[in-house]
């Protein structure tokens, strides 16, 4: 095992060369080794001012002589005296120490033993030297060799940073076990935790060796890498732009920037920092007259990959020259500069000399005939036609087009996507006929070659050659199709959004509106590791070299959650319902076969459950007209924004606009923002499941979630269910906010508990009943009462209780003036709300009040809220008790002014208490000699004593009357046992334990030893 102690911290270098010879220079390292860092350096900054201080004076004398100012001699910064230090070797690793006589046998043996595969026994032999010296180098790398040959990658790895720690300024050591570390990456799939350690430990290697050397372009491009790996795009372009900055002509790391800023958030400014960095190389090299750069030559393909950028930025005319330019200096041409005048003429690439003998400057013998146009590739002429078709420079396009002949299949073999791109220029311009030309010979090439094959673009292409025939049907098919290839594609949105935004139906509008909302989704994560770079005409590409790749199948169980519809063919769009109607009926059949065997605790069945209800209720969430339209866009993650701003970065102009005019068009009429849209005969069940199993569906689903652990995702689900429409009745809300409850009770979640009593006060049913509840859901809450104290509660309480006022106060005017009273009906028809004549002021709010008060320790303004409780309910123990107890609690404040009366008026009141408790419990157990031995009776009676007796008890342990205290612990000790059913008499709050441990404590406290064991050993031994 590797003890971790060996990556806790780095030993520190330190280069002296040292003369063994000299005393007096062993004395001096010695000193210099011990000398504390921050003294030396004061030190030299102290005589670094003194030279310039002596320096400045010689300059000013000089001139006031008018003699010529000499510089001082040198003089060292130890000061006069000292002897000359020795110059200090380079930064580098340390040279390893000889090992002691035994480590070399042991390592003898090991080597002895790895020779003969003796692993076990190398393995002995390495354990035991790094057991004595940990800090052997050799014995750390044949360790990591002897786990490597046993197939323990994992334990090779962990040696090799052991022994790279050993030499810390050993930078090829730590690059090389970075790269060690890569090794494995292959084998691992995208997004395990495996991998991403593997990333962890190379970056660390990598950052280890740029402490050393930051100028080390191998270390540096090698931590850039590893970041993009780990799907950081802007932080990896970052690195690479660093790593250029100390090799400028690398163009290797030009390459790499030109990579990742494709994968960046923000394309454009990546296309612009990795068009510059090529173009710096290209004049670079330009200069001096060759190809070769560092690490690599300039070739086509660079050329390639740097006019993709010019495409991102939209600059036609810039990657027109640009493609002219670097074309003609690949040729050999680079004298030739006066066709830089030509801007929108590419008479240089003709292939016979019609036009290029018209051009003054141009010698037909100068260069040969194959450094025009036909030493042009077909995938730049191609790029070339394009940007002609952009800059709506007809002539020369289609002048390009003529040499881009589809029938001439072997010209495309190498480039077949250029077919596509130019495709894309024609379907631009409205000429589908001759579109379709180039696109029927990319199929031809994908068919017959199976080396590229008909990908989302080139679906999206045929969409577009369809929509430009007027063929709807057979492009929105394409359209999908090509989402369904690459769930990824922002442009095949686009266009289906583009085809169902001229529909007349608001139901194609909505459609159009959540295709782009879900582009520009698309278009804000790029870059994060989730969403790549695309290929096509719609993202940059490099040329083809050899057999591609095969694209990863899509996760069957990563759904998006918008599925684009068919508006346009019908006969598809119910064919689509009826799969999805097919399969909501097998997971409803699935759900309940499982379903008895989950409840009964089968973890197996229970997963199967949940799968089922899952896809369940996510097709029930995805059916729109379920929901209210904000609800529904909400569902897919399209929140509405505000004052129409885009929920995510708008990056695409066009997109945004689109976005923009889509929302207008949908947006409802003013005063109808709250109508519910239904249809026309609302029917009673949905894939063939009546709306209430749809309801236990989503009810038992979020009991589910919450009992593994999920309480947000099972909010999310009652939310769900309360957002539809389909469930508006009392009953049916009512059941829902009591699931929800009931999860937030089962999570502990006290924040969600208040906010859905405040539904149950505010809403459903204002009442003693709703606040008993809230002040219930409050208590099993195992958390601290910091929402039940907080401020938002505090208010809606209070506004409670002003409206019960307003409500009580308004009545006794009414009764005294009838006008008044008439007046007051109609205020409230016209504010919606009607009055119950039965309201009245409630006790259960003011004491709730007046408990939240009491928490936050505010006692005087708890005080008036419980003396306006006791007023309308004087009897009540709880009112009373509570009241005394604000009283005692008052009193034991720093503040209080009149300590002595406040704890008179306080037990006044726990006494009134204690005595209507007792009353109580006489009074039961009365009635109970008229009739038949009652058990639940006689339990009742003496769990209010009890109670009364404990009561009483904590009061005088809270003022410190420890003596009297223990009277009334007593007392309840002394009532009666447990019932018949072996519980307490308060069931599960039996206080006779605590009340012996508070028996226990305070003879402790007054010096009763004895009497304090005997408690203990009659109440509190576990049996």
């Amino acid at each position: 095992m590797v003890d971790p102690s060996l990556y806790q911290g780095d030993a520190p270098e330190l280069d002296i060369q040292m003369d063994m010879d000299e005393d007096e220079d062993e004395d001096e390292v010695a000193s210099n080794i011990s000398a504390d860092s921050d003294a030396l350096e004061l030190r030299a900054e102290v005589e670094r001012f003194d030279l310039q201080q002596e320096a400045f004076v010689a300059r000013q004398r000089a001139e006031a002589s008018g003699l010529p100012y000499q510089h001082p001699p040198p003089r060292r910064a130890g000061g006069p005296g000292r002897r000359k230090a020795k110059p200090r070797k380079s930064t580098g690793p340390r040279k390893a120490a000889k090992l002691p006589p035994d480590i070399q046998f042991r390592m003898s043996l090991a080597n002895e033993a790895f020779q003969q595969k003796d692993y076990d026994k190398t393995i002995a032999h390495l354990s035991e030297i790094i057991r004595i010296n940990s800090e052997v180098f050799n014995a750390w790398m044949l360790l990591s060799t002897v786990h490597e040959t046993l197939g323990s990658r994992e334990q090779a790895i962990w040696c090799r940073i052991s022994a790279a720690h050993l030499t810390p300024r050993d930078v090829p050591q730590w690059i090389s076990t970075a790269e060690y570390a890569l090794e494995c990456l292959e084998d691992l799939d995208d997004g395990t935790p495996e991998k991403d350690e593997v990333l962890q430990r190379a970056y660390a290697c990598y950052t280890q060796a740029l402490e050393t050397d930051r100028a080390n372009i191998t270390a540096r491009t090698g931590r850039a890498d590893v970041i993009m790996m780990q799907g950081n795009a802007s932080k990896a372009l970052a690195e690479y732009q660093k790593a250029l900055n100390y090799r400028p002509w690398n163009i290797r790391t030009v390459r790499n920037i030109a990579d990742v800023a494709l994968d960046v958030k923000d394309r454009r400014k990546g296309a612009d920092i990795a068009r510059r960095a090529y173009r710096r190389l290209v004049d670079h090299l330009q200069e001096g007259g060759t190809f070769e750069a560092e690490e690599g030559w300039f070739e086509w393909s660079d050329l390639r990959i740097y006019l993709e950028f010019f495409t991102i930025l939209e600059q036609w005319q810039e990657g027109a020259q640009e493609l002219k330019e670097i074309s003609r200096w690949l040729l050999g041409r680079r004298a030739e500069t006066y066709w830089d005048q030509w801007l929108d003429d590419d008479r240089e690439w003709d292939i016979h000399d019609d036009r290029r003998v018209a051009v003054p400057e141009f010698e037909p013998a100068r260069f040969p005939p194959e450094s025009y146009g036909k030493g042009l590739p077909v995938d730049l002429r191609a790029k070339l036609c394009v940007y002609r078709s952009k800059l709506y420079l007809e002539y020369e396009s289609n002048l390009h087009l003529q040499l881009l002949d589809p029938t001439r299949e072997e010209d495309f073999m190498d480039f077949p996507d250029c077919l596509k791109d130019i495709a894309v220029a024609l379907l631009d311009r409205g000429r589908a006929e001759e579109a379709i030309r180039y696109l029927d010979l990319y199929r031809h090439i994908a068919m017959t070659t199976g080396e590229i094959t008909l990908d989302a673009d080139f679906s999206v292409c045929q969409g577009r050659y369809h929509m430009g025939r007027g063929e709807k049907a057979a492009a929105e098919e394409c359209f999908i199709a090509a989402i369904e290839e690459d769930e990824d594609h922002i442009e095949a949105r686009v266009q289906l959004a583009n085809m169902y935004e001229g529909e007349e139906m608001q139901e194609g509008r909505e459609e159009a509106f959540l295709l782009v909302r879900e582009a520009m989704n698309l278009e804000a994560r790029r870059g994060e590791g989730g969403i790549g770079r695309r290929r096509g005409p719609y993202g940059p590409r490099k040329p083809r070299e050899g057999k591609p790749r095969p694209r990863r199948p899509r996760d069957p169980n990563k759904k998006s959650n918008y599925v684009p519809r068919r508006l346009i063919n019908a006969e598809k769009r119910r064919q689509q319902e009826l799969e999805m109607t097919v399969e909501a009926a097998k997971n409803f059949r699935r759900l309940q076969e499982v379903q008895d065997r989950a409840l009964a605790g089968d973890e197996h069945a229970k997963g199967d459950w949940m799968k089922a209800a899952k896809e369940l209720v996510d097709d029930f969430r995805s059916y729109k007209q379920f929901y209210p339209w904000e609800k529904y866009i909400k569902f897919l993650g399209y929140a509405a924004n505000v004052q129409g701003q885009a929920a995510v970065p708008a990056r695409n102009m066009k997109l945004a606009a689109m976005e923009e005019r889509l929302r207008q068009n949908l947006a409802p009429i003013e005063g109808q923002e709250h109508m519910v849209r239904l249809p026309v005969k609302f029917p009673s069940e949905h894939r063939g499941i009546a709306f209430d199993t749809w309801l236990d569906i989503f009810l038992n689903y979020a009991f589910t979630l919450v009992r593994a652990g999920q309480h947000r995702e099972a909010y999310v689900v009652c939310h769900a269910a309360r957002d539809s429409v389909v469930w508006t009745s009392s009953e049916t809300t009512f059941l829902i906010h009591v699931a929800w409850a009931s999860c937030a009770v089962y999570a502990g979640d006290e924040e969600t508990c208040v906010a859905i009593a405040r539904y149950f006060m505010r809403d459903y049913m204002p009442g003693t009943d709703s606040y008993r509840m809230f002040s219930a859901m409050c208590r099993v809450c195992q958390t601290p009462v910091s929402w039940y104290t907080s401020g938002p509660a505090q208010k809606f309480i209070l506004r409670q209780i002003k409206t019960m006022d307003n409500i009580v106060m308004r009545k006794d005017n009414n009764n005294n003036n009838t006008a008044a009273a008439a007046a007051t009906t109609t205020n409230n028809e016209r504010d919606g709300r009607k009055e119950d004549p039965d309201i009245a002021l409630d006790v259960a709010l003011l004491a709730i009040y007046g408990h939240i008060l009491f928490t936050t320790t505010s006692y005087t303004y708890a005080l008036s809220y419980f003396a306006r409780a006791a007023s309308l309910d004087p009897s009540n123990p709880l009112i009373n008790l509570s009241t005394g107890l604000a009283y005692v609690h008052y009193a034991l404040k720093r503040q209080a002014t009149n300590r002595q009366y406040l704890l008179t008026q306080g037990f006044a009141f726990l006494f009134r208490y204690y005595h209507d408790r007792l009353d109580n419990a006489r009074a039961s157990f009365t009635e109970e000699e008229g009739d038949a031995v009652d058990d639940n009776k006689n339990n009742n009676a003496a769990a209010q004593r009890q109670e009364a007796h404990f009561n009483i008890a904590r009061a005088y342990s809270l003022i410190g009357l420890g003596n009297l205290a223990i009277e009334y612990y007593t007392k309840v000790l002394e009532e009666p046992g447990t019932g018949a059913d072996g519980r307490g008499m308060m069931g599960d709050e039996d206080l006779k334990v605590e009340a012996a441990f508070n028996v226990r404590t305070l003879c402790y406290l007054l010096g009763d030893v004895e009497g304090a064991g005997a408690v203990a050993g009659k109440w509190l031994v576990l049996e």
